[in-house]
């Protein structure tokens, strides 16, 4: 009986831990997401589909090589720090971090050196895109802090901080790329000056995410450094990580970087807003996430498998509680948020229809794949992604010639699925976790009543404006929520679901 009570109230400090960083990163990301729709819409007024298409392909190649300049250090540093912690090992966690940021270091003075010298292959060859040029001193600019905000994120994640990450990137990253914008366009620059903002703005985000950490957790920045941890190890685990995310971006670009390979830049613009639209789906995902993940190498290396179970379950419900409506909304009224980014982009509405879909398959499975790369499994999650990246090109190359944007989308979609579903069978062959209950019926009960009231609306109604949409919008949620209170919430729910009214309501 001991045990049992140990083990029940393990797992609520657990959730309410869980709860008081995702919703507090829910809250910045609310903010950030209002930030971001309006940066897009100005940037997509501005520049129009064709530039935006060309800014697209700049950003796309920052972040690759972000990926290759960080060396996979960030996920690395989350799989070891809070082990270092749970051992009361804080010069331990230091010599991780120090020596993490010294290899980061060396790889983002190696990639830059390599885009410099394969300027004209990326921009002629690759891309075919003669304006992507001039732009390659600026992606250059912006490799070292794209790759330390990564550190410094990944960081602040092992120390139970995700709250303080978030507010970096959706606050400060964004409202920094904005204002650069702004103030560059007014002197005349447009697709340089928006190249230079997302650069400064990764800057301004890293070094917002270094004096948060440092005040937050001095014994990490200059703690005394020791580790039982050799370099060897670190380069093992970061070398199948650098892969992992190579390929799990990989996976998340290969749409847009192939329209641009088989398409028009048009059609990389109308598709990136799709694309950034249903990715809006993804925020809550990625809160409880980032605040679940320092947890599942704590746990599962501690040997409390009953207790992250039961986390990774009430998690992924949560996801899909606050997920599954939104998307509803977008199925019937996607069109009309599309409208006002210009009279181009409402072509992207079946596209932005498929890609939600695919979100929500991923939301519903939960966080397989960091439950894999954080339990000591990272080499079944290189192999999936592998297979999966290579399948959604050969969709991409099957499906944008015929059928353009709505194409990439299929691919996307049919990929994320695949990867998703691959990694839950996984983790209960693996881990012998599931996120399953019987509860999961009253989300789908729900989700239909609430599905069928949104199509008869959008049969029987004109376009609506903004205020109308964002109405509707809330009253799916009631509809949802609604549904559910009837069925009945289970006791995390209500709890999770408290704490976050508490949190939004002190802000």
């Amino acid at each position: 009986m001991s045990d049992l009570n140990n083990h029940d109230s393990g797992t609520e400090r657990n959730l309410v831990h869980v709860a008081k960083q995702a919703t507090g990163v829910m809250a910045y990301q609310f903010v950030g997401l209002v930030i971001g729709f309006g940066s897009n819409l100005i940037f997509a007024r501005v520049l129009g589909a064709d530039l935006l298409g060309v800014f697209v392909l700049a950003q796309t190649t920052l972040l690759v090589l972000s990926l290759l300049a960080s060396f996979g250090m960030g996920p690395t540093l989350l799989r070891f720090i809070p082990v270092s912690l749970s051992r009361d090992d804080r010069s331990g966690a230091s010599g991780v971090f120090f020596a993490g940021s010294i290899l980061a270091l060396a790889a983002s003075a190696v990639t830059i050196l390599i885009l410099l010298l394969g300027r004209h292959v990326l921009a002629d060859t690759i891309f075919n895109e003669p304006r992507l040029l001039p732009l390659v001193p600026i992606i250059a600019v912006g490799i070292v802090p794209a790759a330390f905000i990564k550190i410094y994120g990944f960081t602040l994640r092992a120390i139970r901080k995700a709250s303080r990450e978030t507010f970096c990137i959706e606050i400060v990253f964004k409202i920094s790329k904005l204002a650069i914008f702004l103030a560059l366009f007014a002197s005349g620059l447009k697709l340089a000056g928006l190249t230079w903002a997302m650069a400064a703005s990764y800057a301004a985000g890293a070094g917002a995410m270094f004096i948060i950490l440092d005040r937050q957790a001095p014994y990490i920045t200059r703690g005394p450094r020791t580790t039982s941890i050799t370099y060897k190890s670190l380069l093992s685990f970061s070398v199948t990580m650098t892969f992992v995310a190579f390929m799990n971006y990989s996976l998340s670009i290969t749409d847009r970087t192939m329209l641009g390979i088989l398409s028009t830049s048009e059609s990389v613009g109308i598709y990136n807003i799709a694309f950034l639209i249903s990715n809006m789906l993804t925020l809550i995902f990625m809160g409880f996430n980032n605040a679940f993940s320092p947890l599942i190498s704590e746990l599962y290396h501690n040997e409390r498998k009953t207790e992250l179970e039961d986390l990774y379950s009430s998690l992924t419900r949560t996801v899909l509680i606050v997920v599954t409506p939104a998307l509803i909304w977008l199925l019937g009224f996607g069109d009309d948020v599309l409208r006002y980014f210009g009279s181009d982009f409402p072509a992207g509405y079946m596209a932005l229809v498929i890609l939600g879909i695919g979100v929500l398959t991923r939301c519903a499975v939960g966080s397989v794949g960091t439950l894999l790369v954080l339990s000591g499994h990272q080499n079944y999650n290189a192999i999936n992604i592998a297979a999966v990246t290579a399948a959604n090109i050969g969709l991409n190359l099957y499906l944008i010639p015929r059928y353009g944007v709505l194409g990439a989308a299929i691919a996307t979609s049919v990929a994320l699925a695949a990867i998703n579903i691959v990694g839950l069978i996984e983790v209960k062959l693996l881990l012998g976790i599931s996120p399953y209950r019987l509860s999961y019926l009253k989300l789908a009960a729900a989700a239909a009543v609430a599905l069928a009231g949104n199509l008869l609306l959008r049969a029987n109604t004109p376009e609506f404006g903004v205020f109308v949409a964002v109405g509707i919008l809330a009253a799916t949620f009631v509809v949802f929520l609604g549904v559910l209170a009837l069925l009945g919430f289970e006791e995390d729910d209500r709890m999770l679901m408290r704490r976050a009214f508490a949190r939004l309501g002190r802000r």
